[in-house]
């Protein structure tokens, strides 16, 4: 079996909805085929599950997730440094990988990260969001177009009987308590992403797409340690929270994100935010919004393997020397 055909089964349960399938078992696996950064990608996030549903085996998969990695992120890094239209398709799809990267690996490294390293991290993502932007009429022709598209097409609030009033009433709260106008902003996309979640309709994509599509400002607050901006980016995890159960990708990540924005403040920011009054806010908003029926959650089963054992080991024995032996990979734009 060739690594194309190999490679059909990744992502075919991390989103949702048909097109959407079809991109991840047959587009992607086509395009991975002869480019290096993508192939190194996929198998980067085919490890890290691994390692996540076999402790036994954890360190293993670990190495090499970071192996696949390593490889990967450098040269993901150049595209978007030196983007262009004929290179937009493969940093779309790279960077939403990298995006599971960025969730998935400190759970199976059992890392407490600091606020700086999680936010370095969704920067490289937020590089990508910018291509995205720049030659979006490009990406939409192509069948990574689907993914620029929202995640909701028509919020229906409230349309699946689901009472979230208490969240929407948090998160109103703080919003009214903000001076900063990039700070508000940032806050006003959380509050329509909250509503696009109700819609339930793909909202495991909704946290990393806030995360990578606040406004500069309110980024370069954060970047700062503006306790109003942390505070802002705390409730960001009322979304991841209530996605975790169903996501195995995303599990911790909103204790761990929680833990970086108490670390990060001194006790008298914690005392002028009102940090500890926030914080109960926050995971009682969360654990509101992770009591939706799990049947309007698009995100994986924890127990299905985007690559399966036998496709794995196949990997291990050279597929990765293959693909940089393929003469198609010698005329790839990477």
């Amino acid at each position: 079996m060739g690594y194309a055909g190999m490679l059909r089964t990744p992502a075919r349960h991390l989103f949702m909805g048909t097109r959407q399938v079809q991109v991840w078992q047959h587009d992607i696996p086509a395009l991975a085929s002869s480019n290096v950064v993508l192939l190194h990608s996929i198998l980067a996030v085919t490890a890290i599950h691994y390692a996540w549903r076999e402790p036994a085996r954890r360190e293993l998969y670990r190495s090499r997730a970071l192996h696949h990695h390593a490889l990967g992120l450098p040269k993901f890094q150049e595209i978007v440094a030196s983007a262009s239209p004929k290179t937009a398709e493969v940093i779309v799809a790279c960077a939403i990988l990298l995006s599971l990267w960025m969730y998935a690996f400190p759970e199976v490294a059992a890392e407490q990260q600091s606020l700086d390293d999680i936010l370095s991290m969704v920067e490289k993502i937020r590089g990508a969001r910018t291509v995205s932007r720049l030659y979006r009429d490009t990406i939409v022709e192509s069948p990574m177009g689907v993914f620029l598209e929202p995640p909701v097409l028509a919020p229906t609030l409230g349309g699946l009987g689901l009472d979230v009033s208490s969240v929407r009433q948090s998160l109103q709260f703080l919003h009214d308590q903000l001076r900063h106008e990039s700070d508000k902003r940032a806050m006003q996309q959380l509050q329509m992403f909250l509503d696009r979640y109700v819609a339930g309709h793909d909202h495991s994509r909704l946290a990393a797409t806030w995360m990578a599509s606040v406004e500069d400002g309110y980024w370069a607050r954060l970047r700062d340690h503006q306790p109003h901006a942390v505070l802002v980016f705390a409730y960001s995890t009322v979304l991841i929270r209530a996605s975790e159960h169903e996501c195995w990708w995303m599990s911790g990540w909103s204790e761990r994100i929680l833990r970086a924005c108490s670390g990060i403040m001194s006790p008298h920011e914690a005392a002028t935010v009102d940090w500890t009054y926030h914080e109960h806010r926050i995971r009682a908003g969360a654990d509101e919004l992770a009591d939706v029926p799990p049947q309007y959650c698009g995100c994986g089963s924890e127990n299905t393997p985007l690559l399966n054992d036998a496709k794995l080991a196949v990997e291990t024995r050279g597929l990765a020397a293959k693909a940089y032996s393929s003469p198609r990979l010698h005329r790839s734009v990477v």
